[in-house]
């Protein structure tokens, strides 16, 4: 079953974009996408997340932290915290909704902000910057990019700049960060996600690679990875997201603007190049699976497209709703 409403994120003209706030998109009988109009105005909210009635979206260029109470179509501001780095870019909610972690692409840090009973953010009470660089011109320091709760007491975050997955545990409202998984030179370590058995798959945006992380002891180790098909020299990959029946990942490459199919094996273990197809669109930032869909946010293109899927796993582009520089969807 697809989603009845998907929120959308995007880019204001703090960031050169073209967007007003948060969009909410319905989706039609036929699986299409339907305009549902502004859901609240924000500054460049190019993230988001929820938990139970509660939305959450960075301000990207205005560096800030704000929550909203869902109330059927609408969302109704419950406030804003400065964020402690520069260009917050991701967030997720951990623990039973006791706190969220934000990962700053200006400067790598990664900060905890406590959440308040009815689900408002407070103040920052923890940072944390990774330390290094690499050789890119993208690389010349930390960016943090990601961060994903693995377990009851686990969270990982990644660091574009420094080549680096950080391993945390968590206690309450605190991280303590206990180790670091060192991806190879010019990977871009940037996405996340959290497989059903719990290995965990990270993008490399620089290298077009989804490496496969296993437990290992007190920390994890790398078990695997695949190329990225379609990928061409220059290209920057983007979201993973994995397919409702499980058997086939897809990835984003702004770029050459296509999406890579890889099948899934093994319990997430095993993974084989598939092909590419057309995002139907400009710099797939982001995508996600939608029951038997997949919607790609186009940023550059100002269009959420959806495709069905083959059972081959190939997408096929299904229709295109125009909106304005989306760069996140968010469903429910």
């Amino acid at each position: 079953m697809s989603s009845s409403r998907i929120w959308v994120g995007g880019y204001t003209d703090d960031m050169t974009g073209t967007a007003t706030g948060i969009q909410l998109l319905g989706v039609a009988a036929d699986g299409s996408l339907e305009d549902r109009g502004l859901a609240v105005a924000a500054d460049s909210p190019s993230f988001l997340a929820s938990s139970g009635d509660t939305l959450y979206a960075v301000g990207e260029a205005s560096g800030t932290v704000s929550a909203y109470r869902i109330s059927g179509g609408e969302l109704h501001f419950l406030g804003l915290q400065n964020a402690a780095g520069e260009l917050p870019c991701a967030l997720t909610v951990i623990g039973e909704r006791a706190a969220l972690v934000v990962a700053c692409y200006g400067d790598g840090t990664i900060e905890v902000h406590p959440l308040a009973a009815d689900g408002a953010v407070r103040k920052t009470v923890q940072s944390l910057r990774g330390e290094g660089r690499s050789s890119r011109i993208n690389q010349t320091g930390p960016h943090a990019h990601s961060a994903l709760q693995v377990d009851a007491s686990t969270v990982l975050t990644t660091d574009l700049g420094t080549e680096d997955v950080y391993i945390h545990t968590f206690d309450g409202e605190l991280l303590t960060r206990t180790g670091t998984v060192k991806l190879p030179p010019l990977t871009g370590p940037r996405d996340l996600l959290l497989h059903p058995s719990g290995v965990v798959w990270v993008v490399g945006e620089l290298s077009h690679e989804i490496f496969v992380l296993e437990r290992d002891g007190e920390g994890f180790a790398i078990r695997g990875s695949v190329a990225l098909p379609g990928a061409e020299e220059g290209d920057h990959a983007a979201a993973v997201a994995l397919g409702s029946d499980g058997k086939f990942a897809y990835v984003g490459l702004r770029g050459s603007d296509r999406i890579a199919v890889v099948a899934v094996g093994d319990g997430g273990t095993s993974l084989s190049p598939v092909a590419s197809v057309w995002s139907g669109g400009g710099w797939p930032r982001h995508l996600v699976i939608d029951g038997e869909y997949l919607r790609v946010a186009n940023q550059l293109t100002n269009s959420v497209v959806t495709f069905t899927i083959g059972v081959d796993g190939v997408p096929v582009q299904h229709s295109s709703l125009a909106v304005q520089s989306p760069t996140y969807l968010l469903l429910g």
